[in-house]
C-alpha cells in the first residue's frame, strides 16, 4: 500500500471538524474558492460521511488522515 499526501487545504478541512460529532459544510470551510471541490473529493473518497439534511460526519479513514496528512491507497 502506498501513502499519498492530502494537500494542505484538504488536510485543514479534516482538522477543522476532527473533534466534532457532526458538522455542516460551513464549519469545515477554509474560505478559499476551491472549498466545494475539496469537500466533494473528501466526501467521495470516504473521509466524510453524509448524514442527510446537510449534516456530515468524519469517518475513521478521515480521522487517520487528519493526524498525518496522508492516506493509504491500495
Amino acid at each position: 500500500m502506498a501513502l499519498l499526501g492530502l494537500g494542505e487545504l484538504k488536510w485543514r478541512m479534516l482538522r477543522r471538524v476532527l473533534r466534532k460529532k457532526r458538522f455542516r459544510f460551513e464549519e469545515a470551510r477554509n474560505m478559499s474558492r476551491n472549498d466545494k471541490q475539496h469537500f466533494q473529493w473528501l466526501l467521495e473518497n470516504g473521509f466524510f460521511e453524509d448524514l442527510g439534511n446537510g449534516w456530515y460526519r468524519i469517518t475513521e479513514k478521515g480521522r487517520a488522515a487528519a493526524e498525518l496528512g496522508q492516506y493509504e491507497v491500495p
